[in-house]
């Protein structure tokens, strides 16, 4: 009797594998923290002088999807659950040493690139080149970058002007997320007419599993956008 291979098993796998990949993309938006502009528990301070504003900020997202944010306004950092719930404030306390930083994200420093270098090499591709402090990775792009972060796979992710892309370990663009623009938007007012109100937002920051987190500011709230990897 003959031997028998069977491959139904591995062809299967190759076919789930690639369909996975050729549709993975990041999600919609979702909304997984807010508050209110104050001084109280759970709470983000803004302040605006002379055309300048202090805002809240994303610090860094740990492996456990902890959301770290910056309140220099009240002097304080906040610690979320990745579900949005509030864990700890921490204050800065000059008096005890503790001026600035409480909590350093140390993790994320081997994922930041060093140095990001350019070169346009035809009309409408970069090569861009991304120094991480272990080795370099050169990527093929559309778009030029300044700013490059890997996950703890090893993807990389330039962070453009208005955009997200990112790269699989050869170098190749797998997707590109656009991100929202400072706008106007109508709110409506109890007793009166809808107002106008200015949105803006923050530096974009990659996670280490690769999802994406934005900080959207108004005149009276600062919440957290998250974009999921899937």
């Amino acid at each position: 009797m003959k031997p028998c291979f069977c491959l139904a098993p591995a062809l299967m796998f190759l076919l789930v594998f690639n369909i996975s990949t050729v549709h993975a993309s990041w999600s919609e938006p979702a909304k997984i923290i807010s508050g209110k502009s104050g001084s109280g528990a759970g709470q983000f301070g803004m302040r605006s002088e002379g055309g300048y504003s202090v805002l809240p900020s994303i610090e860094a997202i740990t492996a456990e999807k902890h959301v770290i944010v910056s309140d220099p306004v009240n002097r304080k950092q906040m610690v979320f659950s990745g579900e949005g719930k509030l864990i700890m404030e921490q204050k800065w306390d000059a008096a005890k040493g503790n001026e600035g930083k409480v909590i350093a994200p140390l993790s994320q420093k081997d994922r930041e690139a060093i140095i990001v270098r350019s070169m346009k090499i035809t009309a409408n591709t970069y090569q861009v080149t991304a120094v991480f402090a272990d080795k370099n990775a050169v990527l093929d792009s559309e778009q030029d970058f300044k700013i490059a972060v890997r996950d703890v796979h090893g993807f990389v992710y330039g962070i453009a002007t208005d955009s997200i892309v990112r790269f699989d370990k050869n170098g190749k663009t797998t997707d590109t997320l656009s991100l929202p623009r400072a706008h106007e938007e109508l709110i409506e007012v109890s007793g009166s007419a809808p107002r106008g109100v200015y949105i803006e937002y923050g530096e974009p920051v990659i996670a280490p599993n690769g999802d994406v987190y934005l900080g959207k500011i108004s005149e009276a709230a600062y919440s957290i956008l998250r974009w999921t990897w899937q």
